[in-house]
């Protein structure tokens, strides 16, 4: 090959080497100029989404309407409760006391047991009272007929009348002690007053034991009813009376007998001046024997009820500048609205004065907001 040949074949390298070197530098071109706009692209996205109107941040008016969320005011029933723990007592507790000394000769109860009105609960020995009995029986039926026989000699005039009326004071004397003699006997037997159920033995009492009449035997309760007893703060006792509905709850009992609907049956009207507290009580049926006292109950108490109450969600409810304020709107802009609170159940509040029904209160976006703001309506939050 001659040397033009060679110089030309080099030329030709050159060119194709300066050509490749043009298209690996447009390439890059290319590449840079795509990350670019997909940078620009997701800078605007992340602005457009930053500046977008949201319902948990207030928007400057400079920078828009602010996004709102409402509701229309409507009447509705509403419940004002409250809630008390409290304990409970028997309906009647009867402390069983003998009413005379004696020996004890039988015992025929014991804790636990129902016993019934008339039922024989504890004998005492009567053979000294009935040796008694026997002397002053003897006694009145001598001094009767003493009496009788005077009284027939008066007639006849043998003997003056008041002979025979001192007979008849000794005979009188003599049958009063006789009755005496009767009811001590009756007393032998300690019976029970109530239906009831035994529940403590304040003493323990054996057959063969001397006891008095302040010898404490045993505690009867009637447990077909119980009373719940709570303490009630001073600023809701004027809400309660007699006849108030409640929920007598007791968390240890399960099902159908957990809950109870019951009505107050005593407010007691004088105040613990320690506490502040009243006592209220509410009396419970008790046919299963269920209910035992000292048992924990808990007692929802309805402080006020209204059928029509006009009422908002209480995070409409704001305090600005030391007053209650809601914000309504015509969904084109806020207006700040004066309230006048009433009662409150759960998350509503019931509005007084201020509002009416079919007003659009604010419930979210509101705080921040000045009057007749511009707003934007957002639905389904």
């Amino acid at each position: 090959m001659n040397l033009k040949n060679r110089f030309q074949d080099a030329r030709e390298s050159v060119q194709s080497l300066e050509e490749k070197d043009w298209w690996i530098k447009g390439r890059k071109v290319v590449v840079t100029g795509l990350l670019l706009l997909l940078i620009y692209y997701s800078a605007t996205s992340v602005a457009a989404y930053l500046s977008a109107p949201r319902l948990d941040m207030t928007m400057s008016p400079l920078a828009g309407a602010v996004a709102v969320a409402v509701v229309t005011v409507e009447k509705r029933e509403m419940v004002s409760t409250v809630t008390y723990t409290g304990s409970v007592i028997p309906k009647s507790v009867v402390k069983m006391f003998p009413r005379i000394e004696g020996w004890i000769e039988d015992i025929l109860v014991d804790v636990g047991d129902v016993v019934k009105k008339g039922q024989l609960l504890i004998k005492l020995d009567e053979r000294e009272l009935l040796t008694t009995r026997a002397e002053r029986r003897a006694h009145r039926v001598f001094t009767q007929r003493e009496y009788q026989r005077d009284a027939r000699l008066v007639k006849e005039g043998a003997i003056a009348q008041s002979e025979a009326d001192r007979s008849r004071m000794m005979f009188e004397e003599a049958r009063a002690k006789d009755q005496q003699i009767e009811t001590l006997l009756s007393y032998t037997e300690v019976t029970s007053p109530i239906d009831g159920l035994v529940t403590n033995r304040l003493k323990l009492i054996n057959p063969g034991e001397l006891v008095h009449p302040n010898t404490p035997l045993l505690d009867l309760a009637d447990t077909r009813q119980m009373r719940v007893q709570i303490k009630v703060a001073e600023k809701d006792i004027h809400h309660i009376q007699v006849g108030t509905k409640t929920t007598v709850r007791f968390p240890s009992l399960p099902g159908s007998d957990h809950s109870i609907e019951a009505k107050v049956t005593a407010v007691f009207p004088q105040l613990n001046p320690r506490t502040r507290t009243s006592t209220v009580e509410i009396l419970v049926e008790n046919p299963k024997g269920l209910i035992r006292a000292d048992m924990y109950a808990i007692v929802d108490l309805v402080l006020e009820h209204k059928s029509d109450a006009i009422s908002v969600p209480r995070q409409a409810i704001l305090r600005i500048e030391g007053e209650t304020v809601v914000f309504t709107t015509d969904t084109v802009v806020a207006m700040k609205q004066s309230v006048v609170l009433g009662m409150s159940s759960n998350d509503m509040v019931e509005v007084v004065e201020g509002i009416n029904e079919g007003d659009m209160v604010i419930t979210r976006g509101a705080r921040g907001l000045t009057d007749f703001q511009e707003v934007a309506v957002v639905s389904g939050f």
